[in-house]
């Protein structure tokens, strides 16, 4: 009778442990998800464009991608700056070979975007963060 008693138990358990683990999975799975990088260009929010333009004067074009999860980016890609010489409207850019980490996850347009992306230029070294704009939406 005891182990008719011990196996029932035992049965319960797992059954309670299979319902847990469903009950999670998709949670995780969406957890999972990569998050997203706006192509301010186009005003859409997109996953690894190849292109992002997130400032007058300052764009990246080439976007190779390396990795994406949930909550970091990693890429290499041409860094755009305006030179602003003789003067802004001249638009003369200067190109250079960067890597690209993405992170802070906020949404944006009801979607998980990143806001910060910190720019390693391959050369020099020289490093900068900057943040990115992200689009407030009502009703997300």
């Amino acid at each position: 009778m005891k182990l008719n008693r011990l196996t029932a138990v035992a049965a319960a358990a797992a059954l309670a442990l299979t319902g847990l683990v469903a009950t999670t999975a998709p949670a995780q799975a969406a957890a999972a998800k990569p998050a997203l990088v706006i192509d301010y260009g186009h005003h859409k929010v997109k996953v690894k464009p190849k292109a992002i333009y997130p400032f007058k004067d300052l764009y990246f074009t080439g976007i190779h991608w390396t990795s994406l999860t949930s909550t970091t980016g990693y890429a290499t890609a041409t860094q755009n700056v305006n030179t602003c010489i003789p003067s802004c409207a001249d638009a003369n850019y200067k190109r250079t070979k960067v890597k690209l980490k993405f992170t802070k996850v906020k949404l944006s347009d009801c979607r998980r975007v990143f806001s910060r992306v910190t720019v390693t230029q391959v050369k020099s070294k020289k490093v900068a963060t900057h943040t990115l704009p992200v689009f407030a939406k009502k009703g997300c």
